[in-house]
């Protein structure tokens, strides 16, 4: 027996949770912005906004020249991922298998239950119902069926918004055969111009490509996967949320609102952002044997730098403290537009070697006692006096490993 995979898309979700939430809204073209920052972008428009071509990642700038009558939201994440459970606990009326793909995708394995429920279709038609009358009428999925995850996701790009496209063993070939390689999820910019250069145009050159022409320009892995999308084949596994992988290591970057040369001021944004790192760790319960700083200039080149720290650790402070020899070895010349941070090489907490002494532990104690501050009450209301007055904006997208 084959299986039956499903995944669904909120349509235009961050816009349509907003148009949901106020009926002013409703009917004209909004976008949400990704933080309040001078130089954030877009992530999200409506419907509405589509049709005048406002898109995710444009600018803010952009997108008013585009569309001068937009209204223009900041992004509020909670209300997102608070929408987002409901929408879950509605999927996991019809299976246990419910892997959460980004904040507003999932897939599901209905192969045990969808003869349960009238088919797969049945199932998505009863999801759709559920959610306009239990979240709103205003929010709508597109729902892709085949039989796996890549099928399945092909399918529910199809027909936006609202759409439901089932792929199967005898349509599959003439939708592959149709869809723009760029269509494809695992098939972005980069890759589809190296298949381009490799005179690789449409799903049917991918198909006759040979095996090991794609091996030498993208290695075994990834050329391996290339052939398997042309082919339609994808035996990757729906994985619930609920049995999380180990993590491999965390980070946290952001985007100045300006080109930023004074190193002081460099130095309290690296030390925030592992502040931000190190608490996301202590949540999870894992500490670190190795950080890294990346830097990203005006002229949009970069440079980064990991190490491996003396001993384990979960404290952003020290964290800092540590990677300041890798700032000094870059020897910054242009101004910083963004900084990103990195602990790796994470372990939980019941693997890891503890400290001894008594100014470790004491450290610990106090971290501790801040953490349940901060969670009490909110995030960052107790902080180093070195970071006061500043602020780490929130960002819109993405669920974490925390899904709620």
């Amino acid at each position: 027996m084959g299986r039956v995979i499903m995944h669904i898309d909120m349509n235009s979700y961050f816009a349509t949770v907003e148009q949901q939430a106020n009926p002013r809204l409703r009917g004209r073209p909004v976008a949400v912005l990704g933080s309040k920052a001078k130089r954030t972008i877009i992530v999200a428009s409506s419907i509405e906004a589509k049709r005048y071509g406002v898109k995710t990642g444009h600018t803010l700038p952009e997108a008013i020249e585009i569309c001068p009558e937009l209204t223009v939201v900041h992004g509020e994440p909670r209300k997102y991922s608070h929408v987002t459970k409901k929408f879950i606990e509605i999927f996991e009326r019809y299976t246990d298998r419910v892997e959460i793909f980004s904040i507003d995708e999932a897939f599901l394995d209905v192969t045990q239950t969808e003869h349960l429920y009238g088919g797969a279709e049945g199932i998505a038609k009863k999801i759709k119902k559920s959610i306009r009358g239990e979240i709103g009428g205003w929010i709508s999925c597109s729902c892709g069926i085949g039989p796996n995850k890549f099928l399945a996701k092909l399918g529910s790009d199809m027909e936006k918004p609202d759409g439901l496209v089932v792929i199967d063993e005898k349509n599959k070939d003439e939708v592959l055969l149709a869809t723009p390689l760029p269509d494809m999820c695992g098939i972005g910019a980069r890759i589809h111009a190296r298949l381009e250069s490799m005179e690789i145009g449409n799903t049917e050159d991918l198909r006759r490509c040979s095996p090991l022409e794609l091996k030498r320009e993208f290695g075994l892995v990834t050329g391996r996967k290339l052939q398997m999308m042309a082919l339609g084949l994808d035996s990757s596994p729906v994985v619930s949320w609920r049995e999380q992988k180990p993590a491999k290591s965390f980070s946290c970057s952001r985007t100045l609102n300006r080109d930023v040369t004074n190193i002081s001021e460099i130095k309290t944004q690296i030390l925030f952002l592992f502040e931000k790192v190190a608490k996301d760790m202590r949540d999870d319960g894992y500490w670190a044997r190795e950080i890294g700083l990346w830097l990203r200039f005006k002229d949009f080149s970069g440079k980064g730098k990991t190490m491996r720290i003396g001993r384990w650790n979960c404290d952003g402070l020290f964290f800092y403290h540590q990677v300041l020899k890798v700032l000094a070895d870059m020897n910054i010349r242009s101004p910083v537009r963004a900084i990103g941070v990195y602990a790796g090489s994470v372990q939980l907490t019941r693997n890891v070697t503890r400290s001894l002494l008594d100014e470790d532990q004491t450290d610990e104690k106090v971290l501790s006692t801040m953490d349940k501050v901060n969670n009490r009450y909110g995030v960052n209301v107790v902080k180093r006096a070195s970071l006061s007055g500043s602020k780490l904006k929130q960002v819109v997208s993405g669920m974490g490993r925390k899904k709620f």
